[in-house]
Formats: structure tokens, C-alpha cells, sequence
């Protein structure tokens, strides 16, 4: 019998340190000037993007809560990302002569927010989960 209470106080001792998540509004879009326009449902946890073009595209993300003034949305997405570089070779005496050029595209996974909240406003930051060191845009998420 003491250890059905022992777990159930244990178990309600950690859901209340959980934190919670910033987001707690129903609908959010980010505010973009010259970038595409991402709008977030939280509740069904629906994504739609317009583009500059003025297509639209749609998806799913999930949600991960980091800290209360952090929380990551992760998009359903793949991306794609244009690279290029020099094809180098040794030469004789061993230093490095380009010896031609490669285009190519790597894949930069999914799409990835991240958001903070600092005196009671939301601030996003885009990037990719395979350049998380690499912020693509941001601003300001707007509560709809």
C-alpha cells in the first residue's frame, strides 16, 4: 500500500515541475517582411506556409518545451540547400591546386523555430536541425 502512495506522490511531484510552454494561444503566425509567412495552430498542430511566390504549403510540427521562456517547434519538412565549392587537388610538391568546380544540393533537414519570450514578447529564430548554429531569419511571432 506505501509504495501505491509513495507513487503517486512521486508522480505528482514531477508533472508539477514541468514547465510550461510559452505558447498558449491558439493560432500564431510570424511576422515577415521579405520571408515567407509561417502560421501555427497549436491546437490541432498544423503549419501553413505562404510563400513570397504565393503558394501555400502545409504540414505538421511538434512541439518540444524547453524551458518556460524556450520551446522549439520542429517542422514535418525536408529542405534542400544549394552548395558549391572547389574540387582541389595535390599538386607535385604537395599544396593544393583547384582543379575544377561542383554544384550540388544537401539536405538541411527540417524546418525549425525557435522561441523566446522576453517581457511577455515572442521572438523567433529559423533555422534547419542540420545547421542549428545557423540562424536563416528572424522576428517577432505575432498571437492571432
Amino acid at each position: 500500500m506505501n509504495k501505491y502512495i509513495l507513487l503517486l506522490l512521486l508522480s505528482i511531484l514531477i508533472n508539477s515541475c514541468k514547465s510550461e510552454s510559452i505558447l498558449n494561444g491558439r493560432k500564431y503566425q510570424t511576422d515577415s517582411i521579405n520571408e515567407n509567412i509561417y502560421t501555427f495552430d497549436m491546437k490541432s498542430h498544423n503549419y501553413s506556409k505562404k510563400m513570397v511566390s504565393g503558394t501555400i504549403g502545409k504540414g505538421k510540427f511538434k512541439t518540444f518545451v524547453l524551458s518556460s521562456e524556450k520551446t522549439l517547434i520542429v517542422c514535418n519538412d525536408i529542405n534542400w540547400g544549394k552548395t558549391s565549392g572547389n574540387i582541389k587537388e595535390m599538386n607535385k610538391t604537395g599544396d593544393s591546386v583547384v582543379a575544377g568546380v561542383f554544384d550540388g544540393y544537401k539536405n538541411l533537414g527540417s524546418t525549425i523555430f525557435e522561441i523566446t519570450s522576453k517581457q511577455k514578447k515572442l521572438s523567433f529564430r529559423k533555422t534547419y536541425v542540420n545547421q542549428l548554429q545557423q540562424t536563416e531569419s528572424e522576428g517577432t511571432l505575432i498571437k492571432k
